[in-house]
């Protein structure tokens, strides 16, 4: 209850209670006064009212006022900046390296739009992300390439160590292929090449040109799949392939010293 309504009440209990207590004689009048009704409730009510009064004086005054939390400051968020991007006018291929001695990783087309990592502005290329090989990156000429976005703070990596190419490369590479449909679900990491899954299965042959190799190395999209045995001469492949992307293939022979270039070749459509 509010002190307000405290006196209110306080002042109705009050005025009851000189209802019940007002004196009036109505006797006979005396000779020597005049006759006047005894009001000593009044003063009661009065004095009562008055103490009531300086109580909640006193208790206002000595109130604390509660205690108004303080609205904390909302942070504002920073803006991380997004990495750089590359798209390219002519189809380009992306090797392990700054020429095309390392070794061809991807080819990158028209169309695709990359991620920057790093620049190697001596030799004018561009590292960039591997389009579906996370954590994979390659060497990007570039002559036919636009980058979008700031590209101040990119690191310059190292150059890799140049592979011994002394091995005579495998020849003659060549493919067949065959695929069954699977869906027409998108791959979420694989968006930009549409949104058609199947099942391709490859078959790759080349021929083998160096007796000293000790052993043969197999890519697709410049990522090894397989080591086979020296002088082997052919690799199954099955996998899912979405989109209208096209696959390249690479083989490579090796012995414990030396390797030959990767021979490549491409695979536009299957089936």
């Amino acid at each position: 209850m509010t002190p307000l309504k405290k006196i209110f009440l306080l002042f109705g209990i009050a005025l009851i209670g000189l209802a019940c207590s007002v004196t009036v004689d109505l006797g006979a009048p005396s000779s020597n006064a005049t006759q006047t009704p005894t009001l000593t409730g009044i003063q009661q009510v009065s004095t009562m009212v008055a103490g009531t009064l300086e109580v909640f004086t006193q208790e206002a005054l000595s109130a604390t006022p509660a205690n108004t939390p303080t609205p904390s400051l909302t942070p504002t968020p920073t803006n991380t900046p997004l990495p750089p991007t590359l798209s390219v006018s002519v189809a380009t291929n992306c090797y392990a390296g700054p020429s095309a001695y390392y070794g061809l990783v991807i080819t990158i087309r028209p169309g695709i739009t990359v991620t920057v990592e790093g620049e190697d502005a001596a030799d004018n290329y561009w590292i960039i992300d591997v389009p579906n090989y996370p954590g994979t990156v390659c060497w990007l000429s570039g002559q036919y390439a636009s980058v979008s976005g700031d590209t101040s703070n990119l690191p310059a990596p190292a150059t890799p160590a140049a592979s011994n190419y002394t091995l005579s490369e495998p020849r003659n590479p060549r493919v067949s292929c065959s695929s069954t449909a699977l869906s027409s679900t998108p791959d979420p990491d694989d968006y930009w090449w549409g949104n058609n899954a199947s099942q391709w299965t490859v078959v790759f042959r080349w021929t083998n040109t160096d007796n000293d190799q000790t052993g043969v190395r197999v890519y697709r999209n410049g990522r090894q799949i397989a080591t086979l045995h020296a002088h082997a001469s052919s690799y199954t492949d099955t996998f899912v392939h979405f989109g209208h992307r096209d696959v390249t293939y690479g083989v490579q022979a090796f012995n414990n010293s030396e390797v030959s270039s990767i021979v490549t070749i491409e695979v536009h459509h299957c089936g």
